[in-house]
């Protein structure tokens, strides 16, 4: 099953939060340039295409495959990659914000340790 593509809006919504995402994805990007589309999926295609050439449409597909993501649920949730996965996510982060600390105090979890015995 094939686990839904999160939405443009989302993107631009958070704009300034992917754009280190979108700068791993298309590494020949300006980061000014990026920064200053604000989120806007045209202005953003634009420069994608002007930078690699490629036309309005390939532009689109992949920023479409981007938005669906590239590891399959059943992947990302291997506990094997799970070092890979928080290592990963530090890139999504708050400057000063620890990759590694216990997230039990962010939750909503009724015990005392952030554990639920259920």
């Amino acid at each position: 099953m094939r686990r839904p593509a999160m939405k443009w809006s989302h993107v631009a919504k958070h704009w300034h939060a992917f754009v280190p995402n979108i700068l791993t994805e298309w590494p020949d990007l300006d980061s000014d340039e990026v920064e200053a589309t604000e989120g806007e999926l045209g202005p953003f295609l634009d420069h994608l295409c002007e930078v690699t050439g490629m036309s309005r449409e390939d532009a689109r597909d992949e920023v479409s495959e981007w938005l669906e993501g590239t590891d399959p649920a059943d992947a990302v949730m291997d506990e094997t990659r799970d070092n890979e996965r928080i290592i990963a996510s530090a890139r999504s982060m708050h400057p000063g914000e620890d990759a590694y600390s216990d997230d039990a105090e962010f939750g909503d979890d009724d015990s005392k340790d952030g554990r639920d015995d259920n």
